[in-house]
């Protein structure tokens, strides 16, 4: 856990909350291609895949057997048949896709070890983008992507990101990686824009501060428990879908909240710490940060739906930590 004194991640949360910063961030890519790509994506997404344009993309969930989340990712549309899919678990993705695929006409390939990504993110980030690339991209919409250059090196960027603010994200070949991070600080200092260095600002403080959770708190959830409901077309036809129904129905049992720390309190709290409510085991923490742009202890749990409603105030951790249940998102 990061400490509220820890004024190097203080001054990089600052710094993309108020202008721009970028870090290097690969996600795994896997490209799906084939005459049936499209209809074999839409059957093992939740949201509509079928239809969506050339260079766009969307934010979805796949589901297991019991219609709950097993990973998160952006499928995008890059034209020709092609798609890539932006999401953590690339490995698994192709596995889950290996047991899946009879009767669809389908290829697909973790290609993480051929791409570098990184993120330009900021209220200032595409004036950077534009001082990068050889055309703006300041008027691209949120999960559109398009090719450009950085010099004489292609790239392809996507609006983006994971902090809740306006932001970029840069793929580049892995072997032109350094010529593009050193082209992107030229274009980032004119705006006071540094290169992050605390993983865990730009991968847990900053988005936990807008609600912005990883697949590790989601995994096991349904779409509906998870705040996700939006995202679920239930007018096709999914793997998974019969269960989330079903589920879905009967009503939910967990929800996926927020939890505040109501004390002055820098001790670590871990991954899958018991929430309790009257010392009754009522949910546990998914994972818990410093909010350094809201100054305050926050995290994401997994509680009772009808034990736990916003406001209800709990003890978390080793220390009986005083805890109270809010929505997801701080600013």
């Amino acid at each position: 856990m990061l400490f509220k004194e820890d004024e190097v991640a203080r001054a990089e949360a600052k710094a993309v909350r108020e202008s721009a910063g970028w870090y290097r961030w690969t996600h795994d890519l896997v490209e799906v291609s084939g005459p049936d790509a499209e209809r074999f994506l839409d059957w093992m997404l939740v949201n509509r895949i079928v239809g969506t344009p050339e260079g766009r993309g969307k934010y979805t969930t796949m589901l297991d057997e019991k219609g709950e989340i097993i990973d998160d990712l952006v499928a995008f549309n890059r034209g020709g048949g092609v798609w890539w899919l932006s999401t953590l678990y690339g490995p698994h993705a192709v596995r889950w896709f290996d047991a899946h695929r009879e009767g669809f006409d389908v290829s697909y390939e973790d290609v993480t070890h051929a791409w570098d990504m990184y993120s330009v993110q900021g209220p200032n980030s595409a004036k950077v983008m534009d001082a990068l690339l050889d055309e703006p991209v300041d008027e691209l919409k949120r999960f559109q992507i398009v090719e450009r250059n950085v010099g004489e090196l292609a790239v392809v960027v996507d609006r983006g990101g994971f902090t809740g603010e306006l932001g970029f994200e840069l793929y580049c070949k892995r072997e032109d990686s350094v010529a593009v991070a050193e082209a992107i600080a030229a274009a980032a200092e004119p705006f006071d824009a540094p290169r992050l260095t605390t993983l865990e600002v730009y991968v847990r403080s900053l988005p936990m501060e807008k609600g912005m959770a990883l697949r590790q708190d989601y995994k096991g959830l349904t779409p509906y428990e998870a705040n996700l409901g939006w995202s679920v077309h239930l007018d096709k036809d999914f793997f998974g879908k019969e269960a989330l129904v079903a589920a879905h129905e009967a009503g939910e049992k967990r929800a996926f909240v927020g939890v505040e720390i109501e004390r002055e309190s820098y001790e670590d709290i871990a991954q899958k710490e018991i929430l309790y409510k009257r010392g009754v085991p009522r949910g546990c923490v998914t994972q818990m940060i410093y909010g350094y742009t809201v100054d305050k202890n926050i995290g994401f749990a997994v509680v009772d739906a009808k034990r736990c409603p916003v406001g209800t105030r709990v003890t978390i951790g080793p220390n009986d930590s005083p805890a109270i249940i809010v929505e997801p998102k701080w600013c």
